[in-house]
């Protein structure tokens, strides 16, 4: 059975040495950025690598600085290393996945000028050409507001419009939002995984990564099969920093993966941008933070573009049509910021069954919506 299964498997076609070699060293179980570039820098390139691990290369990154303690499991987990230093696995795998291989120092590369770039980035997708373009990273935070929602949506359709790539980590919230906005609107994304390439995470977003696949890629510096693990997502996040031009954060907590974005940008001379938010709202207190240290203020989408010298900074034209009555009388009594039903009553004067009723018109009007027990104006 064995051998019908691989008599029908097509060829693979040939495949550039040092990059089998480099996609091999990524795949090895418990690999990090740090020993991957050990491994390479001591073996002499990646190709020098994979074959020195059989003269026990692995043992001497991995055991050096090793405590007495750590020294059983660093050796053991050597022996799997010089057991796996064998290409045909990975290599298949490339070929049935089509995956791209970027290895540093060689053409193609999309952030070699990082003080430590990515050794390997692995990459899949239909779009490979999304890279060659001007890129913006959308970020911020997993527990995010209507509000936020709504700007990264709306910043993603923008960018998307104007021919720019959106790059984000395909987190739940802001990241996904901005995603979905450049899908919609016919654009390009790229999404950077903090897992392997064939894993999706989170699973909620199994439909989100086919469609990135689809009008972009996936990119990853980590082997096939690597689960989520918490230490890898402030890693990721130095790739997406990488990435861009410009940083956009719509909502970010004041210790969120999107500050360690943010600050990352800085570090390599990337232009950073933030959205400004409530003060009583947590969700917004890191790109408030940001703001009071220097980044650039958002109040349109266009700002962004301006940042990339792509257009001039124009009003956005809203096509809503304006509430009147009653509801233009709950909506003005939000005063920006969300607000319950009692409250929006009290202010007002309103009955609550006349409340409500306001309440479904301008939800189908968009200028409002419910959430978290909450009535958001637009």
């Amino acid at each position: 059975m064995s051998a019908d299964r691989d008599r029908a498997r097509p060829p693979c076609p040939p495949r550039d040495p040092v990059e089998i070699a480099a996609a091999t060293l990524a795949c090895l179980p418990d690999m990090t950025p740090k020993r991957l570039r050990a491994l390479v820098e001591r073996g002499g390139g990646p190709v020098g690598a994979l074959a020195a691990l059989d003269r026990g290369l692995g043992s001497a990154v991995l055991c050096d600085g090793a405590s007495a303690t750590e020294l059983p499991a660093r050796k053991a987990l050597a022996r799997i290393w010089q057991d796996r230093a064998h290409a045909t696995r990975v290599h298949q795998l490339l070929c049935e996945r089509a995956t791209h291989v970027f290895v540093e120092g060689r053409p193609g590369h999309p952030i070699d000028d990082l003080p430590e770039p990515p050794v390997v980035l692995l990459a899949e997708g239909e779009q490979p050409g999304v890279l060659e373009r001007r890129r913006v990273a959308v970020v911020g935070t997993r527990a995010a507001t209507p509000h936020g929602l709504a700007d990264a949506y709306e910043l993603g359709a923008v960018l998307a419009r104007a021919g720019v790539t959106v790059v984000s980590g395909l987190a739940i919230g802001i990241d996904a939002a901005a995603h979905e906005g450049a899908l919609d609107a016919g654009g390009a994304v790229v999404g950077v995984v903090g897992t392997g390439l064939d894993v999706v995470y989170p699973r909620r977003h199994r439909a989100l990564f086919d469609r990135v696949r689809g009008a972009g890629l996936l990119v990853s510096e980590l082997g096939y099969g690597v689960q989520p693990r918490r230490q890898a997502f402030p890693v990721r996040n130095r790739i997406i920093a990488g990435l861009a031009e410009v940083v956009v954060v719509v909502e970010a907590t004041l210790k969120g993966g999107a500050r360690i974005t943010a600050d990352r940008a800085l570090e390599y001379g990337r232009t950073v941008m933030a959205y400004p938010g409530s003060r009583r709202n947590p969700s917004a207190a890191g790109a408030n933070a940001l703001l009071y240290d220097g980044a650039g203020v958002v109040l349109e989408p266009s700002d962004v573009l301006v940042a990339l010298d792509l257009e001039h900074g124009a009003p956005r034209l809203d096509v809503r049509t304006p509430p009147v009555g009653e509801a233009a009388a709950v909506f003005r009594a939000c005063h920006g910021e969300p607000a319950t039903l009692d409250q929006l009553a009290s202010r007002t004067a309103l009955a609550p069954s006349a409340v409500v009723a306001a309440v479904r018109a301008l939800e189908r009007d968009r200028w409002m919506e419910r959430a978290h027990g909450l009535c958001w104006p637009r």
